[in-house]
């Protein structure tokens, strides 16, 4: 479905999402001279209710995200013309999915070199989407899942090296959202609560 006939529900949450993003001017970084990269936050309307699309990245010992939960995305590339073009090729790279079979929503605020390693800035794109995940890169994801965002529960977690304890999402005991993906969802619930 393309994005100008995607129905949503004026009253859902999706529409209440489309319409604060619509109105939000999203605080961006010049990168100057920084990596850049970006990811995409894919939203859906189901039985369950709103719904969102996390990855599992595959272990690798040179990724510092290695085996987290993320949003698929990843880092520009010199033909990408902007931050969407960024996770629309990274999301079809790694899961199959094209963002341009959804409807693009609007940006959330970059994520800048002060909370990232390697001076990174992050730009997170936000589409809604009602599609499966294709095939996956083994190389970056070995699993891809649609979450009901009713069913994530907000809590402190342990995190295997890393000292303390941290805020995450949890869903089912088995998956657990932190760092940068908890900071980016906590910033998209604080602009219309689900």
């Amino acid at each position: 479905m393309n994005a100008s006939n995607m129905p949503i529900d004026n009253g859902s949450p999706l529409e209440r999402l489309a319409g604060a993003l619509a109105g939000f001017q999203p605080s961006l970084i010049e990168p100057h001279g920084r990596r850049q990269a970006a990811v995409a936050l894919m939203l859906r309307e189901r039985d369950l209710g709103l719904e969102l699309l996390v990855i599992r990245r595959a272990e690798n010992k040179h990724d510092p995200w290695s085996g987290h939960m993320a949003l698929p995305g990843g880092g520009r590339e010199a033909s990408d013309r902007g931050a969407y073009d960024t996770a629309r090729r990274e999301t079809v790279e790694e899961i199959s999915m094209d963002l341009n079979e959804g409807r693009y929503l609007g940006r959330l605020d970059d994520v800048g070199p002060r909370t990232m390693p390697g001076r990174l800035v992050v730009s997170t794109v936000v589409v809604a989407l009602d599609a499966e995940p294709g095939r996956l890169d083994p190389r970056e994801v070995v699993e891809a899942l649609w979450v009901p965002v009713d069913r994530l529960v907000d809590q402190e977690v342990e995190i295997p090296d890393f000292p303390g304890s941290w805020p995450a999402f949890t869903y089912k005991d088995r998956y657990v959202i932190w760092g940068l993906t908890h900071r980016i969802l906590t910033q998209l619930w604080a602009l219309a609560p689900t």
